[in-house]
């Protein structure tokens, strides 16, 4: 019988620090009672886009960053599965390929990660963890399918200054995708992926405002942002296991 399982949602814009939130989530929470044990497991956004001859296309350029270009239908049934069976299904595992893709030296050594998680989680929600499997969703665009949003008990959305994620996307090498590899080309931050991110979730917040509050509907919907815009790894990792351990209460 799979365990209780707890599904995460942890989103925000390219290079706020998603994957390397949830790899140090997955990394640290106490094991769960399946078979073989795991403490966590990730499901990434990035494994669900459509074929490449389906991304739609902005000015004779790929937009990999749009709504559009994701099998939302693809990903509710790997969290479905998940949420049902206590596994990532064999196909969705066969097919994933996103730990591939280099995120760089961490900002927050695994074992000074353990060593917060201990101190936050305690030994009661250590416990409860014991007997639960923890579904991370890292994506950049979760809460853009209501239907998604739904199968989410935890709505974790990072944040980071425009310079710094723009900084932080211009110095990766590239991605890997299902079909090969993708580069940015010239000027993608600015012309694709950061006006696509504003026009996904503007409504999110008081008058469009990326870097103000969330807007009451967000609130309603259980969103939650970190306390401060630029925060280290530690913090949001801090911040992160806080939410986890409400959601168990």
């Amino acid at each position: 019988m799979p365990p209780r399982v707890l599904v995460v949602g942890v989103s925000g814009p390219s290079s706020s620090g998603k994957s390397t939130l949830t790899r140090l989530m997955r990394d640290v929470l106490p094991r769960a009672t399946t078979t073989p044990p795991r403490r966590a497991l990730i499901l990434y956004e990035d494994d669900f886009y459509k074929p490449e001859v389906d991304i739609p296309v902005v000015d004779g350029v790929q937009d990999w960053d749009c709504p559009e270009a994701i099998d939302y239908a693809g990903l509710r049934a790997a969290v479905a599965h998940v949420r049902a069976c206590g596994t990532v299904s064999a196909a969705v595992e066969e097919q994933s390929k996103e730990d591939r893709n280099e995120l760089g030296k961490p900002p927050l050594e695994t074992a000074a990660a353990r060593a917060l998680a201990t101190r936050i989680l305690g030994d009661g929600a250590g416990a409860v963890l014991e007997e639960t499997l923890v579904c991370l969703v890292d994506g950049f665009l979760l809460f853009n399918d209501p239907e998604l949003v739904k199968l989410l008990d935890v709505k974790l959305l990072l944040r980071a200054p425009y310079a710094k994620l723009k900084q932080r996307r211009e110095a990766r090498n590239g991605y890997a995708t299902i079909e090969g590899f993708w580069v940015d080309p010239p000027g993608y931050f600015d012309d694709i992926v950061w006006p696509g991110y504003v026009r996904a979730h503007r409504d999110l917040f008081v008058g469009g405002d990326m870097d103000g509050p969330l807007a009451p509907a967000a609130v309603d919907a259980g969103i939650q942002v970190p306390p401060e815009l630029d925060m280290t790894m530690a913090g949001l990792l801090e911040w992160a296991l806080a939410a986890v351990i409400a959601a168990l209460a």
